[in-house]
Formats: C-alpha cells, sequence, structure tokens
C-alpha cells in the first residue's frame, strides 16, 4: 500500500474526529471530506481533460491526489498554480 494513501487515510480520519469533536455530528464531517474529494478529483480530471488544448496539464502522482482530495478545489487550485509557475 502506498504511503500516500496511508497519509490521506490518517488525515481524513483527523479531519472527521476534529469536526465531531467541534459539535458536528460524524455523518455531516464525512459529507464534508467526501465533497472535498469529489470537487477536487473533478477539479484534477477537468484541467487533464481540458489542459492539452492549452498546452497545460496536471501530473496525475501522490502530491497532486493529496492536494485534490484533502484539500479540495484550492487544493486542485494551488497543484496547477505551482505546475503553471515551475
Amino acid at each position: 500500500m502506498p504511503i500516500s494513501l496511508l497519509y490521506a487515510a490518517a488525515l481524513a480520519v483527523a479531519l472527521l474526529l476534529l469536526g465531531s469533536l467541534l459539535g458536528r455530528s460524524f455523518g455531516h464531517s464525512l459529507g464534508v471530506v467526501a465533497g472535498n474529494f469529489a470537487l477536487g478529483f473533478g477539479a484534477l480530471a477537468l484541467i487533464n481533460l481540458l489542459g492539452p488544448q492549452f498546452g497545460f496539464s496536471l501530473p496525475i502522482n501522490p502530491v497532486t491526489l493529496l492536494a485534490g482530495g484533502c484539500l479540495g478545489l484550492p487544493g486542485t487550485a494551488l497543484a496547477a498554480a505551482l505546475q503553471f509557475v515551475a
């Protein structure tokens, strides 16, 4: 099992526990994390689908997957900005 997958799972569990401690229900916290994952991965797929038309692509690697999965849309935007600058 890749270490990045373990880190992503640990971060998701930590966020769920933190959300539960702050008074939100476990189901609500799970929904927020799942929504962030869906938005992040969807944006990553959209960038890779439309990017070649503009000469831009974002590689699929553990860093971009963690950024898109854990941070959602802002994480994917950050990874794209870093790729654009570099």
